[in-house]
């Protein structure tokens, strides 16, 4: 009984970090009402969090194995808190950034802390495998459900409330760990690898940047070529230091391993598609469908209902197929329902869109929880937390790869077809050709400006109406041709996905080997 207890408050812990992922982007709009931000900065907002998470994680789960799980736990848990502060208080975009990464850094230390501790608390193989399966199911779900807290926050008080939100749930789980969670930590934990750690961060960081910058300081750029190329070398540098260490942040023999390599490759996969689409979603929701926050926020949750049944189902299905078939199914849901958010139109009733979150929530639940078991079960028992954060660290870096880049392809998609259509597009100012809202803004403008004209009956009020009709209209195609040109990528990233880890792993014999389950854990370690 009182594993089960632990696992429902390590899942609290988990869910908080889930919602806190996502419970912006439903607040992104207001946000960019009330301050004029940018595209870039709507990006830094979102990106902030799981950049600093990736970032941090490995290292945090290296710590967590040294010093203690629960303690990381519960230093993730403050750190949360007092970023939810910083974030309730903000007057400007960068404290607001500065929020959310720190937010991120909290992040850090509570997911492999809470991954590694399940592994630990559950020493049966069969148990083991369940729990692990939940804990991805409701990392998945918390995601996905995010949008529909910060839609409900959001229409009873204002944007600051989706960080406020936080702080008594952070609590609430700060009082479950130190009621039920067990202390552990390794006393043959690899010592810490600060030069690893430094060369991740930094080459993370600058491809990111590159990337969110590239739309507005242009692809071609010296300025976004020359810090990218500087990332990939630091990147370069990080892999050849991790082979010559002595006690590396990330082993790379782990990746000769195939079926831990094809669980790290699906895993990051998802979450780039799955995290930039969604990214996209909120401004098609409440910019085209004008639909409320809430209402857009229980519209994403058909997704997070998706994760849960997909995970259920992976969970059941284990008994009967290899994690191979279930990682292989699930990108191939993912790869469908891409498809399928290709045809969305800006319909208010388009039912597409519901079938792309049904369908995409139950490719990530299928995938998810086998593709973590094979992570934790290519990890040795003593290093728990740094296996867990591998686990943590692909999908962060997939999520953060995903809001950039998928981001930059959007954002640059629109511009494009915004300026084919200058005449129009110059008429709600040039903060039309870089964003939807400001479009549609800037039609708001003319319709004002117009009925202060006279309306349709003069001359200059007819004027501004048509330019207005005109704006909303050519903003509308240009944000539905973004749209679509992302949803058609991550279409053919998941597709090319699955067939991959068909091909790498059809070998009947080391399917087996690479596919058995997740060891027991037999040295818990030492409990203080």
């Amino acid at each position: 009984m009182r594993q089960w207890c632990v696992l429902t408050v390590l899942c609290l812990a988990l869910m908080l970090l889930g919602v806190d992922q996502t419970v912006v982007n439903v607040a992104l709009p207001e946000l960019q009402r009330e301050m004029g931000l940018t595209a870039a900065q709507l990006q830094w907002i979102v990106g902030a969090y799981t950049l600093t998470l990736a970032a941090g994680v490995l290292a945090a789960g290296n710590w967590g194995d040294r010093r203690g799980r629960r303690r990381a736990l519960v230093a993730g848990l403050w750190v949360c808190v007092a970023a939810s502060v910083l974030g309730g208080v903000a007057d400007d975009a960068s404290l607001v950034v500065l929020a959310r990464g720190l937010m991120g850094a909290g992040a850090a230390l509570i997911m492999p802390a809470t991954l590694s501790i399940l592994v630990h608390v559950f020493t049966s193989p069969g148990r083991q495998r369940l729990a692990v399966t939940l804990w991805a199911t409701v990392a998945g779900v918390g995601v996905l459900v995010g949008p529909l807290v910060g839609g409900w926050l959001l229409e009873r008080y204002s944007w600051r409330a989706c960080f406020w939100g936080n702080v008594p749930l952070a609590l609430l789980a700060l009082a479950g760990v130190t009621a039920v969670v067990p202390a552990c930590r390794q006393e043959r934990a690899p010592g810490a690898d600060p030069v690893g750690l430094l060369l991740s961060s930094g080459g993370l960081a600058a491809v990111v940047w590159s990337l969110i910058q590239a739309p507005s300081h242009g692809w071609s750029s010296g300025l976004v070529l020359g810090v990218a190329a500087g990332g990939v070398v630091l990147l370069a540098a990080m892999v050849r230091w991790e082979s010559r260490a002595r006690s590396p942040m990330l082993p790379p023999a782990l990746f000769r391993d195939r079926g831990y390599a094809v669980a790290v490759g699906a895993l990051s996969l998802l979450f780039f598609t799955l995290v930039g689409a969604t990214f996209a979603l909120t401004f098609h929701l409440q910019g085209l469908l004008r639909l409320s926050p809430l209402e857009a926020g229980t519209t994403m949750v058909l997704g997070g209902l998706g994760v849960a049944c997909g995970g259920a189902l992976a969970a059941v299905a284990a008994r009967w197929v290899t994690p191979r078939h279930l990682i292989v199914a699930g990108l191939v849901l993912c790869g469908g329902s891409f498809l399928v958010l290709a045809g969305v139109s800006a319909a208010a009733d388009d039912v597409r869109l519901r079938l792309f979150l049904w369908l995409v929530g139950l490719g990530t639940g299928l995938t998810g929880g086998p593709a973590t078991s094979l992570i934790m079960g290519a990890v040795p028992p003593g290093t728990a937390g740094v296996g867990a954060a591998v686990n943590d660290a692909v999908r962060s870096v997939g999520s953060t790869s995903g809001v950039a880049a998928m981001g930059s392809v959007f954002n640059t998609v629109y511009s494009s077809a915004m300026r084919e259509r200058a005449p129009r597009g110059a008429a709600g100012g040039p903060g039309a050709r870089d964003h939807l809202l400001s479009a549609l803004a800037g039609a708001r403008r003319l319709t004002a400006e117009a009925a202060l004209a006279g309306g349709p009956r003069t001359p200059a009020g007819a004027r501004r109406l048509r330019a207005a009709d005109a704006l909303v209209h050519d903003a509308q195609a240009a944000f539905l041709a973004a749209l679509h040109h992302i949803a058609y990528l991550s279409a053919a990233l998941c597709l090319t996905g699955s067939c991959a880890a068909a091909f790498l792993l059809w070998e009947r014999g080391r399917v087996r080997e690479a596919l058995a389950p997740a060891p027991a854990v037999t040295e818990p370690g030492r409990l203080r």
